[in-house]
């Protein structure tokens, strides 16, 4: 047939045959390859998914329990962990972590009061950071690489759905070691920075008016602060904001919004402002945060203030 075809169409065998040889072999490699592709993702698929079922199993085995005599929690990101000193401190604790978002306050706090009965008092971060247009925008930052892969065990669908907009990135987060710490075995240390003091005086030259900005906008933040005082209010424990002490505010955050968002938003939980909190300018590492100056004058205030022992 190929011979009688060639004849009707004037064509030499050698016309007909090396072009297309060239043809259908690329197109042999190219299905090979895409075989490959596939059997690629289909492993790296699994793979996650085995991770994810092998961390949360080994999530049920965390050791939440706080050390009896903590019945008080300071909770929530970089502010609340450079300013308030629990080692000052019998009956607090300071379970703050750097850049920390309410989502993961929330997983933490949810396990901690289920595995700790003695809590009836959370001080929780509440500053413009938290409630600014785009306050999301952390959570899709690369700061928050090591709390995806620390936090992703405590995951349900939720929290998953919040990464929609990065699945891949989320996805290859799956891939860092966390997994294994889990089956080691972990304890609520884990999760937190704790006080973590800092000598930095604050170079005045350094403070200058430049505004945060972003564009992931606030829905998961806000949802998952009404969620915090929801959790606090089923278990009867006394929820405060707390804005710590900051120098010149007004320079990074719209202060107007910051508070128009509390007040329309989160006023059913009272606010403790101290951003204007009388404090020398050696008592801060940064516009942003104290030292260990700052921290110990700002600590004993709210001990004196709030009868904390």
């Amino acid at each position: 047939m190929v011979c009688l075809f060639l004849y009707h169409h004037n064509y030499t065998f050698q016309q007909w045959c090396w072009p297309n040889f060239y043809l259908f072999s690329i197109l042999s490699i190219m299905k090979t390859f895409i075989k490959q592709i596939c059997v690629f993702v289909v492993l790296v698929l699994v793979s996650g998914f085995v991770i994810i079922i092998t961390a949360r199993y080994y999530s049920k085995y965390i050791d939440w329990k706080l050390p009896e005599e903590k019945h008080i929690l300071f909770m929530g990101a970089s502010h609340v962990q450079r300013a308030v000193n629990d080692s000052l401190m019998t009956s607090a604790i300071n379970l703050a972590r750097s850049s920390e978002r309410y989502m993961f306050t929330y997983l933490k706090l949810q396990r901690i009061v289920d595995n700790n009965k003695q809590v009836d008092t959370v001080f929780l971060m509440c500053a413009p950071t938290d409630l600014f247009e785009n306050a999301d925008d952390k959570y899709f930052k690369d700061e928050m690489v090591s709390y995806f892969a620390n936090f992703y065990p405590l995951f349900d669908s939720e929290q998953w759905l919040c990464y929609r907009k990065k699945p891949l990135t989320a996805f290859g987060l799956l891939f860092r070691p966390a997994v294994l710490q889990y089956i080691k075995g972990v304890d609520y240390t884990f999760f937190i920075d704790g006080f973590d003091p800092i000598s930095d005086v604050m170079n005045l030259d350094s403070v200058y008016y430049k505004p945060i900005k972003g564009r992931y906008g606030n829905s998961i933040n806000y949802e998952y602060l009404r969620k915090i005082i929801t959790l606090c209010k089923e278990n009867d424990i006394s929820l405060f904001f707390i804005y710590c002490p900051v120098y010149k505010p007004e320079f990074y955050y719209d202060q107007n919004y910051y508070y128009n968002a509390y007040k329309n938003n989160f006023s059913d939980v009272e606010l403790f402002d101290y951003s204007h909190f009388p404090m020398p300018e050696n008592g801060f590492a940064d516009a942003h945060h104290l030292n260990d100056i700052g921290a110990n004058i700002f600590t004993m205030e709210l001990i004196h203030r709030f009868g904390i022992k």
